[in-house]
């Protein structure tokens, strides 16, 4: 058959058809050339990627395991800036002649996907209705369900796309279907989750960045790897460095350097990498725009900004719900609003559950912690130092407290340096300063890591309750028997004289 074009799976001729299609009014469409096979739109391979073997294979795997007669679907779920998208384009790069068609969607919102359906249609040669999208989009995928040709789509982040949104817009046939989402609950696809780099894969990614423009130096591979540790392994935030480093003639060090002096102002001056449309400070606005449409959801993210990042324990949080402001505590008091809030807080990857625990990363809480007013990061640094006044169990004297101690003490420690960057001198500052100054002196034995915060504390309740304070004589008494114990007799002394 020549001069042919397809439509419900049946080729017909000419060179204008007019009839009728499923039901609808006669519609009048003009002929479109066969399209040539192999048909893609991928963007050129991306010379850096880096690893991700094991969820390469895990999707191949995945879509070779099945001779269903219905397309497989398969999820990519993580966080912004994790490398969602980058994985999938590897795997359609790898597998290209496995596929007779592969493209890539845009399916961040529905009507913007029903423009790159169309636009996929009008590549296959289909007469498409020019005003018609749900027309259009039918054709499209009864062309897919019907075609013996091998393809691949790619729906590209499909972020605030929801589920029922996207459903009629997937195809069925025998092809293969890849979703790119921070959403990790699609209930047609099989989820895998991607995480960020590993240490290894962080090592290997910065030789394969750096070395296209010269700027590696061997020697620096340890200063890379710290730059990577600080940066959580983020691979957006390596590659924004790594741009940064090769655009501006700076060093691993340098750029190291101004990350932990002056973050915000070196962020503001990043681009998008090419293939992505967002940098560090913008890749989760949308999430976190999205938060406060769920009580609770912002508020709970605002107060895990100024705890550790990793095993923030849910539980404790709930019990302990009554010292924290109210917007809060209300919602974690009601189960069905506390588990709203966390679904919000998953939708987008924000937080990952993990064993009662939640987890955030921590370049997503310089982020949100960027975005506060002053006057808000503040209220929410105390409110971290509230709650683990309340919610600390260790007591020296008690051994079954000590394993939730150890537990609770990088939320402490986190609490306590929230306190110190927002010039926090409550007397509850104070004690948590102190707990902490006891538990080095008492459970690891470490003097030197104990003194500073006893001191830190002392300082605080002398400027709070003035020198006579009983609770300053018991502060004293702390200090010199740590002094004592470090073998340092000279200065206890005037420490516990006072105190007595």
């Amino acid at each position: 058959m020549t001069d042919e074009t397809r439509i419900n799976g049946d080729y017909v001729t000419g060179d204008k058809i007019t009839g009728d299609w499923v039901g609808r009014d006669k519609i009048s469409v003009h002929h479109y050339p066969p399209p040539k096979f192999p048909l893609d739109n991928l963007p050129p391979p991306n010379p850096s990627f880096t690893g991700r073997l094991e969820q390469l294979a895990a999707i191949q795997k995945t879509f070779q395991s099945s001779s269903a007669a219905v397309a497989i679907t398969q999820t990519i779920a993580g966080l912004g800036g994790v490398g969602k998208t980058q994985l999938a384009l590897a795997y359609a790069h790898d597998q290209r002649d496995a596929y007779d068609l592969i493209w890539r969607l845009r399916a961040n919102d529905p009507a913007v996907l029903d423009g790159e359906l169309r636009l996929l249609g009008t590549k296959l040669g289909l007469p498409l209705p020019p005003d018609d999208a749900q027309a259009a989009r039918t054709m499209v995928l009864s062309w897919l369900n019907g075609s013996e040709k091998r393809w691949l789509l790619i729906y590209d982040n499909a972020d605030e796309i929801t589920p029922r949104e996207l459903r009629p817009c997937l195809p069925g046939g025998r092809g293969h279907v890849l979703i790119t989402s921070r959403r990790p609950h699609w209930s047609q696809a099989q989820t895998v989750r991607l995480g960020v780099f590993t240490a290894e894969e962080a090592a290997a990614f910065w030789p394969r960045r750096l070395v296209q423009s010269g700027k590696l130096n061997q020697s620096e591979a340890e200063t890379l790897a710290e730059l990577a540790a600080e940066l959580g392994c983020l691979p957006l935030a390596l590659e924004q460095a790594a741009a940064y480093m090769a655009t501006r003639q700076k060093s691993a060090a340098a750029y190291l350097r101004l990350y932990r002096e002056r973050r915000r102002e070196l962020w503001a001056r990043a681009e998008p990498p090419d293939d992505y449309h967002a940098t560090i400070t913008t890749t989760w606005q949308m999430a976190f725009d999205h938060l406060r449409q769920t009580p609770g959801a912002a508020a709970l993210l605002n107060l895990c900004c100024f705890l550790d990042p990793d095993d923030i324990p849910l539980a404790a949080i709930t019990k302990h719900a009554a010292a924290l402001p109210e917007e809060l505590a209300a919602v974690l008091r009601d189960e069905l609003a506390r588990d709203d809030a966390l679904a919000a807080l998953q939708a987008y990857s924000l937080v990952t559950p993990a064993d009662g625990a939640l987890a955030i990363h921590r370049l997503a809480q310089a982020a949100a912690r960027d975005r506060m007013p002053p006057e808000t990061a503040r209220a929410w640094a105390e409110a971290a130092v509230d709650l683990l006044e309340a919610a600390w169990p260790f007591d020296k004297h008690d051994l079954d407290t000590w394993p939730a101690g150890e537990r609770l003490l990088p939320h402490l420690l986190a609490a306590i340096a929230a306190a110190d960057q927002q010039n926090l001198a409550t007397t509850d500052a104070a004690s948590l300063n102190n707990k902490a100054g006891i538990y080095f002196h008492i459970v690891t034995a470490d003097l030197a890591a104990a003194r500073p915060y006893m001191e830190r504390a002392l300082t605080i309740l002398e400027k709070n309750l003035g020198e006579d304070h009983p609770n300053v004589a018991t502060l004293n008494n702390n200090l010199g028997q740590l002094l004592q114990a470090a073998g340092d007799l000279a200065a206890a002394r005037p420490y516990m004289e006072r105190a007595l």
